[in-house]
């Protein structure tokens, strides 16, 4: 799925909903987790067909909307992992929706969570240590 068709999919979807966004911050962590949640779906989706394993299966970066290189993982695995990361650090969990799955820039992501940009950096390099620990532990 390209950004153009997930943006398209996300925008019809948050306009299903006629729902009126409080703030900007409302607004971005709903399109956050709206994407994340058309990203899902569409991985399980791929992953339910029979006797067919996915050519490219889908996949997220760590270092923000990139495709490529070593830091790329399994979708489905980043979803569980941030539910899970929820749990320890949820400002941690919704900086790493913001910054993996909509692409934000830290200093995007700290005006529209109203965060010091020190604080959005400190908390993804912890939530992408955690992350990259996880990942270590479930390929061990």
């Amino acid at each position: 799925m390209d950004a153009t068709s997930l943006v398209h999919e996300a925008y019809l979807k948050l306009r299903a909903w006629d729902a009126s966004f409080q703030s900007d911050q409302h607004f971005l962590a709903t399109a956050a987790c709206v994407m994340r949640q058309i990203l899902v779906d569409r991985a399980r989706a791929r992953g339910a067909q029979k006797r067919q394993v996915p050519e490219n299966p889908l996949s997220v970066s760590l270092e923000g909307p990139a495709q490529s290189g070593p830091n790329v993982v399994d979708l489905l695995w980043v979803d569980q992992a941030i539910d899970r990361l929820t749990v320890i650090d949820p400002r941690a969990a919704k900086i790493t929706e913001m910054r993996v799955f909509l692409g934000l820039s830290e200093q995007e992501i700290a005006a529209s969570l109203q965060l010091s940009l020190r604080t959005v950096k400190r908390d993804w390099s912890v939530a992408k240590a955690w992350l990259k620990a996880e990942l270590a532990v479930r390929d061990a």
